[in-house]
């Protein structure tokens, strides 16, 4: 199966000593008590202890400490509270795509010395091998990637996690891999002429070459027909080595016929495949005063042209196939349509007295596009009124910024739309109606068997239809309550162990497979809803991040 994980970025500094950093302010009535937390960073593995380790302190205060030659850290003074411990070095891989990072909670009453506090990180992993082309002589200059299927707002994709380069005698090395389980990709730029009678005149003519086509270990050239490497903590993975095939590569050309004024002109060939996307996706030679591209070394598969541009106030867009082959391709001609405008209205329910020039319509891509540009946003006029001029054709999803309640309905016609997921077409469209609901539902949540464990509980809600922007978590008491408020439909709801449940809400593949475990919640407008929420352990939520990496 795909692998989902959670993402979670931090970027901390280092010093070769220890020592309390105290923040610059103190919110009012935290101030400085007797109790103190203290201990040790330990390697997972080796259970050496890490020097030069930072460690951060989270609760009624913020603090940082770095490790001593022992692996030792210590917080004084502290306040009595909650508190969560975090440690990071960068000789260890940060979770970027693991399920969590190792928060220790720590509660201190007042006067309270906490001692003997461990908290462990996890050693990486490291691949190594050999890049060489059909007759055995050493590849340089090849980058050789670790990749995996993610899981993202916009669906599945399949990306690099990271990359590094062969050098002189074909070798590479990967280090500091988080521990789990990757394809290994190698791709080769070089290209190989070919024996050529006669060269033909012109600025677009090319001798005909031969490519090296992406490889996958053991040797395939998908990640269909490829095995998986599994990285264990602290493992030297030797021998992941690559023997490149050289494969005809076909050049693509033409002309982009209509060019708008101002030559702001963009063009890409994009596989159809989208998992191909990622590695084949080929960089043209393109002069935008005339329109002219050129695309070398394109392998045989089908393919896309998209081509976008801008000028007197309007926006350009083409869209069409290529069957590329063995054989060489006539040049192609790429006629840009104007896109129309998609405008719209909308309404505020109830008695919200609020400018609607407050608000901001904005649209973020669900396609992956090769041509890069700002998410398409307006402000709203003041009678409500709105228009977008830069909406691709595609699919989009909407959302307005600045609105006192949530997005009860869009219409475009006679037609219901989902926000979250919507086609917009390449031909004029009906103006979108907006209405924005400011009923929310209250939900007084009780966890279904409330735990005992000291790790804080999160009340967590989602909405079936997977709307981001539906999505709820408010702490538990040790009565086992929360109170939640949310927009009315259709959701599920939980109750999850840990210092951070907005990461577990990021991660669409394990809400789904959460569903059946979860409890299912109609939220009527106008009501307030009692709820009892089944209590999911951060062991079972790691066993069932696992069966994603499968």
């Amino acid at each position: 199966m795909k692998s989902a994980v959670l993402l979670l970025l931090v970027t901390l500094g280092l010093t070769g000593q220890e020592r309390i950093i105290r923040p610059q302010v103190q919110p009012p009535g935290d101030q400085p008590g007797k109790a103190s937390i203290e201990g040790n960073v330990l390697d997972a593995v080796t259970h050496e202890p890490i020097k030069k380790t930072t460690v951060s302190l989270n609760g009624r205060t913020s603090l940082m400490a770095i490790t001593d030659a022992s692996g030792h850290f210590a917080f004084r003074e502290l306040p009595a509270g909650k508190y969560t411990l975090q440690a990071h070095n960068d000789k260890y891989p940060f979770p970027q795509n693991g399920f969590e990072v190792e928060q220790v909670p720590v509660s201190l009453a007042a006067d309270e010395k906490k001692r003997d506090v461990n908290l462990t990180l996890t050693p990486g992993a490291s691949v190594h091998g050999h890049v060489v082309d059909e007759e055995g002589n050493p590849m340089p200059r090849c980058m050789v990637a670790r990749m995996r299927f993610r899981d993202t707002e916009a669906g599945w994709t399949f990306g690099s996690m990271g990359s590094v380069q062969s050098d002189d005698k074909g070798e590479y090395r990967i280090a500091n891999i988080l521990p789990g389980k990757y394809y290994i990709m190698a791709r080769c730029f070089q290209s190989i002429e070919l024996p050529h009678a006669f060269i033909p005149r012109g600025p677009l003519k090319d001798l005909p070459v031969l490519t090296y086509a992406a490889q996958f270990y053991p040797g395939a050239s998908a990640p269909s027909g490829a095995a998986k490497v599994q990285a264990s903590p602290n493992a030297n993975l030797a021998g992941i080595d690559f023997r490149m095939l050289p494969a005809t590569g076909v050049t693509v050309r033409g002309r982009i016929t209509v060019v708008p004024s101002d030559h702001n002109l963009r063009i890409a060939l994009q596989p159809k495949d989208p998992v191909r996307r990622e590695w084949h996706s080929p960089s043209p030679r393109f002069n935008p005063s005339t329109g002219e591209f050129h695309f070398s070394n394109v392998e045989s598969g089908s393919y896309e042209v998209i081509a976008a541009g801008s000028g007197d106030g309007l926006s350009y867009f083409a869209q069409l196939p290529v069957e590329v082959g063995t054989a060489p391709l006539e040049p192609i001609d790429v006629v840009l349509s104007p896109v129309p405008a998609l405008s719209g209205t909308i309404s505020i329910e109830g008695e919200v007295k609020l400018p609607m020039s407050n608000l901001q319509v904005t649209m973020q891509p669900l396609n992956s596009r090769p041509i890069m540009q700002p998410p398409p946003q307006v402000q709203v006029q003041n009678d409500g009124t709105f228009t977008l001029n830069s909406v691709l054709p595609g699919r989009w999803r909407l959302a307005v910024n600045g609105a006192p309640g949530y997005l009860k309905s869009v219409t475009q016609g006679d037609h219901e739309l989902s926000p979250v997921d919507f086609e917009v077409a390449p031909s004029v469209s009906s103006p979108l109606k907006i209405v924005i609901g400011t009923k929310f539902v209250q939900v007084d949540a009780t966890v279904f068997t409330p735990p005992s464990a000291t790790d804080p509980v999160f009340a967590i809600l989602w909405a079936a239809d997977g709307d981001p922007n539906r999505r709820q978590t408010g702490t538990v008491s040790p009565q086992g309550l929360s109170t939640l408020n949310a927009p009315p439909g259709k959701y599920f709801g939980c109750a999850v162990a840990g210092a951070q449940p907005w990461r577990l809400m990021q991660s669409r593949a394990l809400l789904k497979i959460l569903e059946s475990a979860c409890q299912a919640v109609d939220l009527v407008e106008g009501d307030r809803t009692r709820v009892l929420l089944p209590f999911i352990s951060t062991e079972d939520l790691k066993r069932l991040a696992e069966k994603l990496e499968e």
